[in-house]
């Protein structure tokens, strides 16, 4: 194991020249930053109609994205060259890049780059946690084999990968109490992926009460952390709501723990933090490429290799598949449910960002910004924006305003009601949108 952690560094953009009308900030190691503002209609009829920056970055490939937790304009993009580069949307420019480590590896942050968790390195299997806010670091060990998958929790004290081998693993993370402490860590394995599959996805809800994992043997695993957390009076409300969505999949969840009852035979007859909550299974042939859970974990969303996408709504057992937007074969690389849980984004190799409506299960609008796959999606935090990244050099390429979305009859019905709003009668029952009479025009 090594000593020292991995190679730490920060570098910041210090000129901006305007050329061709457009801001662009110049960056000495990946060249310039430009960005622009498109406006695009889409829909099988081109009947809805949205506004879109397009920030394209030379030499530069981001692989996931998320909105900063405090800064409300500013995406934060992972690399593929294990770097975190900042964007501020307004602006259209790049705000910081710091590297984190060997190029060879993988990177994943909570919102507010409090925690940064370094992964995938083929000659270390362990996962070196970075405790910026404090100047830690902590060495998360358990994993035998290269780790494919790793998510941080929003407040950093949840990590959760995936690997070869069928291993999924998560952590606990205690911040240190001084500065002469470290941090306290504990380690729990999450069995119930088989030794000859591999765990592709993983994902923990915001409030760190659920997390899930998914391998390529299309099984969904459900697991409840509520016994992670001290219940208090500020969270008993969420916590009788977990005990309520625990019975989901309770029979298919006995299944699988069978699987490993000689294993637990072995363990003391003392409660876990981390339980299995439920066991859900696509169907044959299917393997999951990504997961995301809502912000209660009430809802969640799985897209699969073959391009098709995969929910379980809130109160139900049984995985629901979504209508066919992407050509199949492409595979779904990122899935992201919006703030409220009541829409649903998903991104494929097609190079098509698809908008669902979760309540009504159908699909709203279909994006083509990107050329070339897109590796990554996100949602604002006030759910009015997406930010989607992709291999085609583009970060940020559709920083579409969700609010501004409406479909040509609602703009048509709007000026004839000469500025009134959209909430009249004869404009919201055309628009396809749900929820688009309280839409921003």
């Amino acid at each position: 194991m090594r000593a020292t952690a991995r190679h730490n560094r920060m570098r910041t953009t210090v000129d901006a020249v305007p050329s061709n009308k457009l801001l662009q900030r110049l960056n000495g190691d990946v060249g310039e930053v430009t960005g622009e503002k498109v406006a695009r209609l889409c829909g099988d009829h081109l009947e809805h109609a949205y506004d879109a920056l397009r920030l394209t970055t030379s030499g530069t490939t981001c692989i996931s994205c998320c909105y900063h937790a405090v800064l409300p304009s500013t995406v934060i993009c992972s690399t593929s060259s294990n770097s975190i580069n900042c964007y501020d949307t307004a602006h259209g420019s790049l705000v910081s890049q710091h590297s984190k480590g060997p190029r060879r590896c993988s990177n994943a942050f909570n919102p507010s780059l409090s925690h940064v968790a370094v992964y995938g390195d083929p000659m270390a299997p362990a996962i070196e946690l970075q405790l910026c806010s404090c100047n830690k670091f902590a060495f998360l060990e358990g994993p035998t084999a290269e780790v494919r998958c790793c998510v941080v929790s929003d407040d950093g004290s949840i990590v959760v990968s995936g690997g070869r081998e069928g291993q999924a693993s998560l952590w606990h993370v205690t911040q240190p109490a001084g500065p002469a402490s470290e941090p306290h860590v504990r380690h729990f394995s999450l069995p119930g992926h088989g030794r000859s599959s591999m765990v592709k996805a993983c994902c923990v809800s915001a409030d760190g009460l659920w997390a899930a994992t998914g391998g390529n043997d299309g099984n969904i695993l459900l697991w409840d952390l509520a016994g992670l957390r001290p219940i208090t009076g500020s969270n008993e409300a969420a916590s009788k709501k977990v005990a309520g969505l625990a019975s989901r999949g309770a029979e298919a969840a006995a299944a699988a723990a069978a699987t490993s009852s000689k294993a637990a035979a072995d363990e003391p007859a003392v409660a876990q933090p981390v339980q299995l909550s439920a066991l859900l299974q696509l169907p044959k042939g299917e393997q999951v490429s990504c997961l995301d859970l809502s912000h209660d974990g009430s809802c969640l969303a799985a897209g699969c290799r073959s391009g098709k996408v995969y929910l379980l709504p809130y109160g139900s057992t049984e995985l629901q598949q979504l209508p066919a937007r992407h050509q199949d074969g492409y595979k779904v690389r990122c899935c992201a449910l919006s703030p409220d849980g009541s829409k649903l984004l998903s991104a494929a190799e097609d190079a098509r960002l698809v908008l669902w409506d979760v309540g009504s299960a159908s699909c709203v609008l279909s994006v083509h910004e990107h050329f070339k796959p897109i590796r990554g999606c996100c949602w604002s935090p006030d759910g009015r924006h997406i930010v989607t990244v992709g291999a085609s050099g583009c970060a940020g390429a559709a920083r579409l305003d969700v609010a501004a979305v409406t479909c040509s009859a609602c703009r048509t019905a709007r000026r004839a009601h000469s500025g009134a709003c959209v909430l009249q009668s004869a404009c919201a029952p055309v628009c396809k949108l749900s929820g688009c009479s309280m839409l921003v025009l």
